[in-house]
């Protein structure tokens, strides 16, 4: 009788301890992504330190997934782009694609990054078109599209024609401060200052204190005026 009551007792403690565990792990997650959240929202507001102090804190998580684990470091990539950090923008997004099985869109795109940062850009832009085939839909795709045709990876690879398609779509799948930003400067560069302007008067709402979108709007009320003098 007291070897079941004993055996008894035994399970009790082992659900016990399972419900523990499972409680945690519930905790963890919704703390992983609760950081995960801030982070993006860090990002997308400029705040790119930060952004990659939260993104680290992702990677490092117990309870992240491989695939949580790869887009944080994709976003730490594109935080040090925003940084001017090339070298370690490219040594991220190549950690990145590390998770993605080789000819994947994903693969391909972070490839594409790592390449770009290391200045080879045809072979980034043929990893691009791949990557666009496979999806046409795909954010990350359209939006380094767009910049690599909008001259950011020099002047001798910039069309902007080309570039308007491809940082219309990035907006239109995901509008937001980076690709409404991508946006304007294509509308400045081909002289569509009154379409700058109407989005940079809503970005200037936004982000009011954003010293970066203030100098693209200038432009664009610098433009305007000329045209209508």
């Amino acid at each position: 009788m007291m070897s079941v009551r004993i055996l008894a007792l035994a399970w009790l403690l082992a659900a016990l301890a399972g419900c523990g565990d499972a409680a945690r792990t519930l905790a963890e997650q919704a703390k992983l992504q609760a950081l995960r959240s801030e982070a993006a929202q860090l990002h997308d507001a400029g705040q790119s330190r930060q952004a990659i102090a939260k993104f680290e804190e992702v990677v490092n998580s117990p309870v992240a997934t491989d695939a949580e684990k790869a887009h944080a470091l994709r976003f730490i990539s594109l935080g040090y782009y925003e940084l001017n950090e090339f070298p370690r923008s490219g040594e991220y997004a190549a950690k990145a694609a590390a998770y993605y099985p080789p000819g994947s869109y994903d693969y391909l795109v972070n490839m594409a990054d790592a390449d770009l940062m290391q200045g080879r850009v045809l072979e980034a832009a043929a990893k691009l078109e791949q990557a666009h085939a496979l999806a046409p839909r795909g954010l990350a795709v359209n939006n380094v599209l767009g910049l690599l045709y909008l001259g950011d990876n020099g002047e001798q690879y910039s069309d902007h024609g080309k570039a308007l398609a491809y940082n219309r779509a990035a907006f239109e799948i995901e509008p937001g401060r980076i690709t409404e930003i991508a946006l304007v400067r294509n509308y400045l560069v081909l002289e569509d200052y009154e379409q700058a302007h109407a989005h940079l008067l809503d970005l200037s709402q936004r982000y009011a204190d954003d010293a970066y979108i203030s100098n693209l709007l200038g432009q664009a009320e610098s433009g305007l005026k000329r045209h209508r003098e």
